[in-house]
């Protein structure tokens, strides 16, 4: 299962309102994480998922500070 496919699953659970925000939050995780992955790509540099998801995490946390 992918974050789309997962954004989706949360979407349809539950009245709405806040599981819509997750899953709009997770859409947009992927997208950024897409975007680290071209960056990266066009660096020449290979990093996991992984890795990745922790950098946007860390990132997150900075921005709510």
């Amino acid at each position: 299962m992918n974050a789309n496919e997962l954004a989706d699953l949360i979407g349809l659970c539950g009245d709405g309102g806040y599981n819509q925000d997750a899953a709009t939050m997770l859409r947009q995780q992927a997208l950024e994480i897409q975007a680290l992955h071209q960056i990266l790509g066009y660096e020449g540099v290979e990093v996991g998922q992984e890795y990745l998801d922790e950098c946007v995490a860390d990132l997150r946390k900075a921005q709510e500070k």
